[in-house]
């Protein structure tokens, strides 16, 4: 049966903002979108007063499997030192005795009440892949590799991916970070997912730390891999930037999704772009963490199309791509709504490959949200409104039978 979503404000995200308008919506797609007076009688109507319909939020980036260290995450870090923040992170994760599973699900519930249909989560834990079973959201899992930075490191994680692989594991595997992961596997993994029309994620240009130990092989990130083993005499620093060494292994293309991209020179985003590679931004976690700001304004000029991701509560105190929309305002006033709004639908969407997605067009998954809107808020001043509201935005699901519809 058909229905008809009327609301007095509709957002399409890849059309103009429409007054008075209706989504109507059969078997989990959006056969059309438009005026009310247009669409009247051609569905059981569906009535939504002082709200704005609008595509569901898409997170491009999360570590569901650290929820159970959210207490991290409320606390204060010293500004810049995000290796001490790693140190204390795996010292907390190390000592064990919780039940990060039921976290993990708790935060992923979290995700879907705040208006997420679909998840980039990436995990170290083989059990993490599991965190999605029975979620209406969608979980796309990542299974994160980190090591191979010497040539015994690099014989034990060759090895474990290997044995992944003769174990039948079909999903997507990726690299933690340049920083963080061998050259060798990071070229295997690539070449693993082109054969299997996969994407990868990667941390790229998160800190100065990071820089320093690519340049260099020294600084408190070569001091702090050196202490739990990945790097020794033996290591060699590529002495690159990271875009430009990731790029010089043959990892950068339409399905690489690069993460966070804060300390990138305008030489580095214009690879991305000549790439075609993805972008995604996690403001709030930069921020918490002192890292500092992405250059939000000249990927926009390089014709990126960056995404938004929440990062993890272990530095993070609120999942919330609504937050990350107002936090990136916050930090990058020349920004306009608009482009900050279609980074939390429909760039996220595509960067995951779920292009029907994150919007409100014909053919489109029914995965929207009913947003409650103040009566001074027209037209006009919706979607300044929806980026900029942060914690006081309260939606709920209008529909989400296209997230189990194919």
């Amino acid at each position: 049966m058909k229905k008809l979503y009327r609301a007095p404000i509709i957002v399409p995200v890849v059309a103009p903002v429409i007054e008075d308008g209706a989504v109507l919506v059969e078997n989990g797609r959006i056969i059309t979108v438009g005026p009310y007076s247009d669409l009247k009688g051609r569905g059981e109507l569906v009535q939504y007063d002082d709200s704005a319909l609008v595509p569901a939020l898409i997170n491009a980036h999360c570590h569901l499997e650290l929820s159970h260290l959210a207490a991290l995450g409320r606390e204060k870090v010293p500004p810049d030192d995000i290796t001490g923040w790693i140190r204390e992170l795996l010292a907390r994760r190390m000592a064990g005795g919780e039940d990060f599973l039921g976290s993990a699900r708790q935060a992923l519930a979290a995700l879907y009440d705040s208006g997420v249909a679909l998840v980039a989560d990436i995990g170290n834990d083989p059990g993490s892949h599991a965190i999605g079973a029975g979620s209406p959201c969608r979980h796309m899992f990542f299974q994160e590799m980190i090591g191979g930075l010497t040539t015994k490191g690099q014989e034990d994680v060759l090895a474990t991916l290997d044995q992944l692989i003769a174990d039948g594991y079909d999903g997507i595997i990726t690299g933690h970070a340049p920083y963080s992961t061998g050259a060798e596997l990071l070229v295997r993994l690539k070449k693993r997912a082109g054969e299997f029309d996969l994407p990868i994620s990667i941390h790229v240009g998160e800190s100065r730390d990071e820089l320093e130990f690519l340049a260099t092989g020294k600084g408190p990130m070569a001091d702090f891999l050196a202490e739990y083993g990945f790097v020794d005499s033996s290591f060699v620093p590529p002495a690159m930037v990271p875009v430009s060494y990731l790029d010089s292994l043959g990892l950068l293309d339409h399905q690489t999704l690069c993460v966070h991209c804060v300390h990138l020179t305008e030489e580095e985003i214009s690879v991305l772009a000549r790439r075609k590679a993805r972008v995604c931004l996690c403001p709030v976690s930069n921020n918490y963490l002192g890292v500092g700001k992405a250059p939000v304004m000249t990927m926009l000029v390089h014709g990126l199309a960056p995404a938004l991701g929440t990062d993890s509560l272990a530095s993070n105190p609120d999942l919330s791509i609504w937050q990350e929309m107002a936090r990136l305002r916050a930090d990058q006033p020349d920004l306009a709504p608009t482009q900050v709004f279609v980074m939390a639908t429909i760039n996220g969407a595509r960067a995951l490959g779920a292009g029907d997605l994150g919007q409100l067009a014909a053919g489109a998954r029914a995965s929207f949200l009913a947003v409650d809107i103040p009566g001074t808020i027209k037209k006009d001043g919706v979607i300044d409104y929806l980026t900029s509201g942060g914690g006081e935005i309260r939606c709920h699901w209008a529909s989400d039978e296209g997230l189990g519809h194919d």
